[in-house]
């Protein structure tokens, strides 16, 4: 997530920059682009995005769009979305929940540490998992955990994911997750 930030920033202060009229006008482009996804209703507000504007330069009354006001409102919208973002993350992480983003076209992106996930085994109840059972998870996850080298990963997995099978959906719903995220992560 923080690579998410980091880009975040990034244009944040390309906006703040951008002083030049035909910059502005590829910047506010490429930011829809970027951001379409992720930021709901982004183009509500532009003078670019009006299609008054439209209508009366096609009528031939050559009307001059404002794509300075344009980035620096863009910059703005941006800088909102970024601190809802952040604020989402911290209220996970301060309950020691997962954060999952899931942006208008569904892709999901799950924050996940193994702490959390053993906090998540451990709060289903025995009648579905017994102690014991909650023990031998939590240590294959942690052997998930250590392996780095890919094809390790992809065994541990495997035998995880056997296991598991056996175990009921709620388990799978626990830990999951973090197993997917251990694959996405091996090298």
């Amino acid at each position: 997530m923080n690579s998410k930030i980091k880009l975040i920033d990034e244009y944040i202060e390309k906006c703040e920059k951008c002083k030049d009229y035909s910059v502005a006008k590829n910047l506010i482009d490429t930011i829809v682009s970027v951001f379409k996804n992720d930021i709901a209703d982004i183009t509500d507000g532009l003078d670019s995005y009006n299609l008054v504007h439209a209508y009366e330069n096609l009528n031939g009354e050559n009307v001059r769009i404002d794509y300075i006001s344009d980035v620096k409102l863009f910059g703005e919208k941006i800088s909102y979305y970024k601190a809802s973002l952040e604020y989402e993350i911290d209220k996970f992480q301060k309950n020691n929940v997962p954060f999952v983003s899931v942006n208008q076209n569904t892709n999901i992106s799950i924050a996940l540490s193994l702490e959390q996930t053993i906090n998540l085994i451990e709060s289903i109840p025995n009648e579905k998992l017994s102690l014991d059972e909650k023990e031998q998870l939590e240590g294959k996850l942690s052997k998930l955990e250590i392996e780095k080298e890919k094809s390790k990963v992809w065994d541990k997995a495997q035998s995880v994911l056997k296991w598991i099978a056996d175990k009921g959906v709620e388990v799978g719903i626990a830990a999951l997750p973090y197993i997917v995220e251990m694959l996405k992560n091996a090298k």
